[in-house]
């Protein structure tokens, strides 16, 4: 393939062709605190966001294919998504002094159109962003 990826929207997500990370869609490096909500509802922290799913920071481990209400501020606003855990990991940086701090896949589960729309305008704005150049 050349240089250039193809690039095609298939429902809620991006597949990009000839991606050999095996992602369904580019990753966003981001700092955004966020809540799980659900029988045990948790403050986490995400650390990287796509239009399939996110990377968060969790407290307390989770475990795999659980389901939460996954809620946090979008373009200013209150934005949610239902999501399952895919993975959980202790988080290799924790320092001992810290309480033990877990990385958790989270995949998007059948997200409404609007608040798919929500998530491109914000990823698409997010990347716009780190691409300009800064202010002199």
């Amino acid at each position: 393939m050349g240089p250039f990826a193809e690039v095609r929207l298939n429902a809620n997500r991006m597949v990009r062709s000839g991606d050999s990370s095996g992602r369904r869609s580019p990753r966003l490096s981001i700092r955004l605190d966020g809540a799980l909500k659900g029988r045990q509802p948790r403050d986490v922290q995400l650390l990287d966001l796509s239009a399939t799913g996110c990377l968060a920071r969790a407290p307390a481990a989770l475990d795999t294919g659980a389901i939460f209400d996954l809620e946090m501020q979008l373009l200013a606003a209150p934005w949610s998504a239902k999501v399952r855990v895919s993975s959980c990991a202790l988080d290799g940086e924790t320092t001992p002094e810290d309480a033990s701090r877990y990385l958790v896949g989270l995949e998007f589960l059948g997200l409404p159109a609007q608040e798919a729309e929500v998530l491109r305008r914000f990823l698409a704005e997010q990347r716009r962003r780190s691409a300009d150049p800064p202010a002199v």
